[in-house]
């Protein structure tokens, strides 16, 4: 559920900083339909801002990457990468895809991904009929599908909720690679819905578009960091004296060891790759870390979906090497959407 719960953390802090951008530096930015909440760019300026490509440049580019381009150039082609690999390469195949992507922002309550799911689905060849049956109460989905849909509800409602036998019965039933990139998919939902239902990014002219097709240069030079110099005038909070928030003081360290205690205890939903197996399946195009990983967090996920997770790092270090944030308002941020969707880790 980490990887789960560091989607939410980044999700609030992209926001967060779109939300204190200056309009005034937007240059070559324009306000879209009144939905949107921050300036988008053209898509030409967008890719003028993104760092350099091998093929595929130019093309339309989705609203949010038009919103992120000008403040954060690196994290936005990352998330681009991400996007098309999510939407292009599942292993769990574009239907079963785009209807746990449609479920997930249905609960989200996301009409700009609920069009761009249901436009997928389309691409792929579900029938108007089939995507009837499920925006229906899902009686006439096959019971192994139901149990999917079910699970990408119950994962976007309250995660901390998914029980061992549930995931026990869809790794029996689709294997625990399968598994492995529906919660990596689920995670991504959440994160990119955060980010679209907070700054009101609207449908694109013309409908949803399809995954950009394009191949960032990792050897090329990266844009420049954008200035996040402070606008002057802009009103400062008061910083408190003490700490006086219930939600911090409700919980003493000693009942956070014994909860540390008994979630070692536990025992894993899904077997955990070595380090040795996660190199025999990672793809040569995927960067190896320099040293052994042993977090099994990142073992897992880099084990059964190597190409997925290694997309995924390269959005959090992209992001952290642009955002350049306090170290003290990160981990505030990561405890708050940590304790918000109470999850242990």
């Amino acid at each position: 559920m980490s990887r789960f719960k560091r989607f939410g953390a980044l999700a609030l802090t992209l926001t967060t900083m779109l939300a204190a951008l200056d309009p005034a530096h937007c240059r070559g930015a324009v306000l879209e339909p009144e939905t949107a909440r921050v300036p988008l760019l053209s898509d030409d300026d967008s890719w003028k801002r993104l760092p350099p490509v091998v093929s595929g440049g130019g093309q339309r580019l989705p609203a949010w990457a038009r919103a992120l381009a000008r403040s954060l150039p690196r994290t936005t082609a990352a998330m681009l990468d991400l996007d098309r690999i999510h939407r292009t390469k599942s292993p769990l195949g574009p239907l079963l895809r785009g209807k746990m992507r449609w479920i997930a922002a249905q609960a989200n309550r996301c009409d700009y991904s609920m069009k761009y799911a249901e436009a997928d689905l389309e691409r792929a060849g579900l029938s108007a009929a089939e995507l009837r049956v499920l925006k229906a109460d899902g009686a006439n989905v096959p019971n192994a599908e139901r149990d999917v849909l079910d699970f990408a509800h119950r994962m976007t409602v309250d995660a901390s909720e998914v029980t061992d036998d549930e995931v026990a019965r869809l790794i029996a039933q689709y294997g625990e690679e399968k598994v492995v990139a529906m919660v990596l998919l689920l995670a991504y939902a959440n994160f990119q819905d955060r980010i679209l239902l907070t700054l009101g990014i609207p449908i694109e002219a013309g409908g949803p578009l399809p995954a950009p097709e394009v191949v960032f240069d990792r050897k090329a030079k990266p844009p420049p960091v954008p200035s996040r110099e402070r606008t002057k005038g802009r009103p400062m909070p008061k910083e408190p004296e003490r700490i006086d928030d219930p939600s911090w003081l409700s919980l003493e360290f000693g009942d956070l060891q014994e909860q540390l205690t008994e979630q070692r205890s536990r025992l894993g939903r899904i077997r955990v790759p070595t380090w040795e197996q996660v190199l025999r399946v990672m793809p040569p195009e995927v960067p190896r870390p320099e040293k052994p990983v042993r977090i099994r967090w990142s073992l897992v996920t880099m084990g059964y979906q190597p190409e997925m997770a290694a997309a995924w790092s390269a959005c959090t270090r992209a992001f952290g090497a642009e955002a350049k944030q306090d170290r003290v308002f990160e981990e505030s941020l990561f405890w708050i959407v940590t304790r918000t969707i109470h999850c242990f880790y």
